[in-house]
């Protein structure tokens, strides 16, 4: 006997789909993402990553044979498509996101590359998914840290229980071309403030990328430095590489041999020179390096990941827990770098051709650390993790939450932001969509339903708002006078008059019949 189950279409979970693709500096790694739809933006969206591939080479490699570049493009894409639902395509975005790989190209080469993407991903004819404006772009690397920090507290379920702020983590992030710094400050945030939405609360994040702080870039970084430090010379001793490690550099037109020295004090000088402060320059204060701003790291969890993970991996200064003691991997730092490079590998399993690497790297973090970021050397409160309960610690899936966030139809308006020559681009593009959204969703409609207002009563006319012409504006953008007198007008001289017969200051002295030399 057969059994029919009829479901009130009213209570079918209808799912959405997201595919991510994530344009990285070795390749270009496709992720699908899958969520049933919630009834309120005020509750968590359950996100899990339903298929994942890596697609070698990376997106950079195109730069010079973009042709080649749509055969690469439409191979992802039918991939992705063969792991959505048919009849979920036209409901399901699709973007393609690049990090540091493409930061570091030349703007023309960049600029060429993204916009044969664009070109690529914008034709309806080459696949089914939604393509917007988002849809395409490198990311800044304080986007990259953001997403990171809601990654981490995604899984480690700050979300979804609603907890206080102050149970936030912080996220420590570092890769091959740059570092950030992304957490919930306890105080006022001066710069460097990032806004986002989850689950309808809204957060005022503090995040900073330091470009060629990263794990490739430092090391080119000593390189440089020591060929500049030692002009003319073209074999020459690195501190920062363990001993017997010898290999060659190329430099400009010139090829430099290096040979490790195994010398973690003169390592640690030279790193220190990258990082020091500049107190002349810093403002707003505190800052981390040379003259950034950043706020006190106050009392907050914070998950060390990416290449933090590896390197305390590697030395073993994480107990059980995955707690990073800082002190014990500074002092294994000097120990395992004053090595040659097949003791290093025999003792601590460090493969050959990271063992230099993981030198640098553990003496460049423990500054950072303390010195920079301001974390004492005995803290208790960083842990290094590659992954929380199995899962990923990857920025996509924080920008799939953040993206999702976005097209929640009642997203409330972002808070006025002041335009000018330092507000970020993630704050411009953010603004620009709000203000595209409400034009699309929130022009004024009159109601059709009698029953939806009070019988007989007449609402007025909505009106956009118009210039006060009683009230001109002045060259700095404020309400205030303007004199008829030409001698007298703000725009020429600026924010006082120049005589007596001006208002302003001047009008103030005369009044008072003081010298006009003794004004400041």
């Amino acid at each position: 006997m057969a059994t029919l189950f009829l479901v009130d279409r009213a209570y079918a979970v209808s799912v959405r789909y997201s595919v991510m693709l994530d344009a990285g500096s070795s390749s270009t790694k496709l992720r699908v993402y899958s969520w049933p739809e919630r009834k309120s933006t005020s509750s968590t969206l359950q996100i899990t990553e339903t298929f994942s591939q890596r697609i070698k080479p990376s997106l950079s490699s195109f730069q010079d044979s973009l042709d080649l570049l749509p055969k690469y493009l439409l191979n992802i894409t039918s991939i992705a498509e063969s792991q959505v639902p048919s009849s979920s395509h036209n409901k399901t975005h699709i973007y393609l996101l690049a990090t540091a790989g493409l930061r570091f190209l030349k703007e023309e080469k960049a600029t060429a590359l993204m916009n044969m993407v664009r070109n690529v991903l914008s034709d309806k004819r080459n696949h089914g998914f939604v393509y917007s404006e988002r849809s395409v772009r490198i990311l800044s690397g304080e986007e990259e840290g953001v997403f990171a920090w809601i990654t981490a507290n995604y899984h480690n379920g700050f979300f979804s229980s609603h907890q206080s702020l102050s149970k936030a983590v912080g996220v420590l992030e570092m890769g091959g071309g740059s570092t950030q710094i992304t957490f919930l400050p306890d105080g006022p945030l001066l710069a460097h403030m990032f806004t986002l939405r989850i689950s309808g609360r809204v957060y005022n994040l503090y995040s900073h990328s330091y470009l060629n702080f990263g794990k490739d870039y430092m090391e080119r970084r000593v390189k440089d430095y020591l060929i500049q430090q030692n002009p003319q010379v073209y074999d020459i001793l690195n501190p920062c590489s363990l001993k017997n490690d010898n290999y060659s550099y190329e430099y400009g037109n010139t090829t430099v041999i290096f040979r490790g020295s195994s010398s973690p004090s003169e390592c640690l000088t030279i790193i220190s020179n990258f990082l020091r402060l500049s107190y002349d320059t810093c403002y707003p204060k505190p800052c981390a390096i040379g003259s950034i701003y950043q706020p006190s790291v106050g009392s907050d969890i914070f998950y060390a990941v990416a290449v933090f993970a590896f390197v305390a991996s590697d030395l073993k200064a994480t107990d059980s827990s995955g707690r990073l003691d800082i002190d014990k991997l500074n002092k294994t730092a000097h120990i395992y770098c004053s090595k040659t490079i097949d003791d290093a590998a025999s003792v601590y399993n460090v493969p050959p051709e990271f063992g230099s690497n993981t030198c640098m790297m553990a003496l460049y973090i423990t500054e950072l650390l303390t010195f920079s970021y301001g974390f004492p050397v005995n803290t208790k409160r960083i842990y290094s993790f590659k992954d929380i309960n199995g899962k990923s610690l990857n920025w996509p899936f924080g920008a799939v939450v953040y993206e999702a966030e976005l097209l929640a139809r009642d997203y409330p308006c972002p808070p006025f932001y002041q335009i000018n020559a330092g507000t970020s681009q993630h704050q411009l593009r953010l603004t620009k969509d709000h203000l595209s959204w409400q034009l699309k969703h929130h022009q004024y409609q009159p109601p059709t339903q009698s029953g939806s207002v009070t019988r007989g009563l007449k609402l007025p006319p909505i009106h956009p708002p118009r210039p006060r012409t009683g009230f001109p504006m002045t060259s700095t953008q404020q309400i205030g006078w303007r004199s008829s007198r030409k001698e007298c007008q703000l725009e020429k001289y600026g924010r006082y008059g120049p005589g007596p017969r001006c208002r302003g200051r001047y009008g103030i002295l005369k009044m008072l019949n003081w010298p006009q030399e003794g004004s400041p």
